[in-house]
């Protein structure tokens, strides 16, 4: 026993509904063992960090561009009216949105190309 290798040990407690979902991860791994399954499942698998701040930055201007339609149609079926500043205003704003969206795909594509290097 003292000429093992992996002589370090961590135990952890579970709840019965984690410890069932653990046992069915397990078997569907394949594993030898459940010391094989946890050290892959841990030492092999890659963590993803995922910054959330442009994802709120896009529901902001969503919830900015969905608050002028609302006024606008709101004035359109009191008035009749649509100007010509409002229409420019949801352009830009839509705009926005799509940078948003480009700037996600980027982000996304950029970590999907160095994670197959």
């Amino acid at each position: 026993m003292t000429n093992r290798f992996r002589n370090e040990r961590i135990e952890i407690k579970l709840t019965t509904e984690e410890k069932e979902l653990f046992k069915k991860k397990h078997e569907m791994s394949k594993s030898k063992s459940m010391a094989h399954f946890i050290r892959k499942s841990v030492l092999e698998a890659p963590i993803f960090v995922i910054d959330m701040s442009i994802f709120r930055r896009l529901q902001t201007l969503i919830g900015k561009n969905s608050n002028n339609l609302n006024q606008i149609a709101k004035r359109v079926n009191s008035t009749g009216i649509i100007y010509r500043e409002d229409i420019e205003d949801l352009k830009k704003e839509n705009d926005d949105i799509s940078r948003e969206i480009i700037k996600i795909q980027n982000i996304l594509t950029r970590k999907y190309m160095n994670r197959s290097d």
